[in-house]
């Protein structure tokens, strides 16, 4: 389980690195194209969600009780995310990376539902 917790830590950062370089990026372009009000809360979501992954990924790596707060939350910001930016057309050049959202959201999923069993085994402390 430590094991899994370390590798939704890589992922947090991995995503709040994005996240970053996104913003930078939204800034450098900022005098020559506009930046929607949507892409800049995306990316507020997508780095208060890599925050909920880092975190998770840290209390599993530590066998914390609090990893199952941590994962309830993360899935909750994901799930929410999806549900929102599933209402633009799947045509998008926006959409073209959803299917692995997608999946990594059912694999987040999976594993949040084995850290809310851990409890009932005595695994979190």
């Amino acid at each position: 389980m430590r094991a899994i917790g370390v590798f939704y830590v890589l992922g947090g950062l991995m995503l709040l690195c994005q996240v970053w370089l996104n913003w930078r990026l939204q800034r450098a372009l900022s005098g020559v194209i506009a930046v929607r009000a949507d892409d800049r809360i995306a990316d507020g979501v997508i780095a208060l969600g890599g925050v909920l992954v880092l975190m998770s990924g840290v209390a599993l790596a530590a066998l914390s009780a609090w990893a199952v707060v941590a994962f309830v939350a993360g899935w909750a910001i994901q799930a929410g995310y999806l549900l929102w930016v599933n209402r633009d057309d799947l045509d998008t050049p926006q959409a073209e990376g959803r299917p692995k959202s997608v999946h990594a959201f059912a694999a987040y999923t999976a594993t949040t539902g084995l850290v809310l069993t851990m409890p009932l085994f005595g695994l979190l402390t």
